[in-house]
């Protein structure tokens, strides 16, 4: 009888060490061998039709294409970010993408806590270095900049006798500040060009998930003789798309071609300041998977690497005159050169 218990318990011991060797439990639609991708939104949601959406975007098509199984988590609040990142961490996921600034404190202690995980974050980077995180970031004051000179220049077509632009934002963070510092100096730079006088007026709401305050202040804007919208804030800032819609004036995008995103005022939108996020995870996604990860370093995308740019004009490519059209191009190529500074 000792002896049957002994080699039932010998038996359980071993399983016990086999079963541990395995590691945790696969998450589901996952197979062995796959690299294991988490992402944590930020209180914007996956749905957000912005840079939440466009990062989940990446990790799908890294997920299609490559040995990659991806899953998100969507955070409720700021409150969220640690323990969601420590939820995939927990469960040895090999790479885990935090979505936007706002994570940069929650990103940075749990990259030390658990350093045997890669992490990469977009919209920051971190000085020092982190070992085992990448940032991401985009200079989309390149982008913005010409812009804020089509902007300009639409209004003046539209209303010569007045010509306002304007800008509905999220919260006033780096990265959203930096998309409107440049589509400003855009305007300005018309204004110098052409002897003009295009007013910028805007507004930081201070939240990304509020698009009825965004509609409320889009309309403010309108109010005071705005004929151009930029939207830039999540759902805050398609709420300010949403007033340039129903009062019939115009609207630019923010993050992804905003056209395909926003069905209800596509018709609106003379473009988009784009945001590559999805090429941009999908390469560090794609790094991972091949064993070529580095962290401590940053990943920049640029006009030149088309990881920012200008979405088509889609519904007004044909009224947007040609030698404005003929301007914005030089203007791209004068900054990749670097003759052209965004003020940013």
């Amino acid at each position: 009888m000792r002896k049957s218990v002994g080699l039932l318990m010998a038996g359980i011991m071993v399983l016990a060490m086999v079963l541990a060797s395995c590691g945790p439990a696969l998450p589901e639609g996952c197979k062995r061998g796959d690299v294991k991708v988490g992402m944590v939104s930020d209180v914007g949601g996956i749905d957000d039709a912005s840079f939440n959406q466009n990062t989940w975007e990446g990790l799908k098509m890294a997920d299609e294409k490559l040995d990659v199984c991806a899953k998100f988590i969507e955070s409720q609040a700021q409150a969220d970010y640690e323990k969601n990142i420590t939820e995939f961490a927990e469960q040895e996921y090999d790479l885990i993408i935090t979505v936007g600034f706002l994570l940069g404190d929650a990103t940075e202690k749990m990259g030390k806590q658990y350093p045997k995980v890669n992490f990469g974050i977009i919209d920051y980077a971190y000085d020092p270095p982190i070992p085992n995180v990448k940032g991401i970031v985009f200079n989309v004051d390149e982008a913005a900049f010409p812009i804020g000179y089509l902007a300009a220049g639409w209004a003046v077509l539209k209303d010569p006798a007045d010509p306002q632009i304007g800008y509905v934002g999220g919260m006033q963070i780096p990265p959203v500040e930096q998309f409107i510092v440049a589509y400003a100096a855009g305007a300005a730079y018309y204004n110098q060009q052409k002897g003009t006088n295009v007013l910028v007026k805007g507004v930081y709401v201070g939240d990304f998930e509020a698009p009825d305050q965004g509609k409320i202040q889009g309309n403010s804007l309108i109010d005071e003789g705005v004929d151009v919208i930029f939207g830039v804030g999540g759902k805050t800032g398609n709420g300010g798309l949403t007033a340039a819609k129903e009062r019939g004036k115009w609207g630019v995008g923010v993050d992804v071609d905003q056209y395909f995103t926003l069905p209800n005022e596509k018709d609106i939108l003379i473009t988009s300041c784009m945001k590559r996020l999805d090429n941009a995870v999908y390469s560090v996604v794609e790094s991972a998977a091949q064993g070529k990860f580095t962290g401590g370093d940053v990943y920049v995308g640029t006009l030149s690497n088309n990881g920012v740019g200008l979405a088509p004009y889609h519904d007004f490519d044909n009224q947007i005159p040609a030698d404005l059209k003929a301007e914005i191009d030089a203007i791209v190529q004068g900054i990749i050169a670097g003759s052209i500074p965004t003020g940013w």
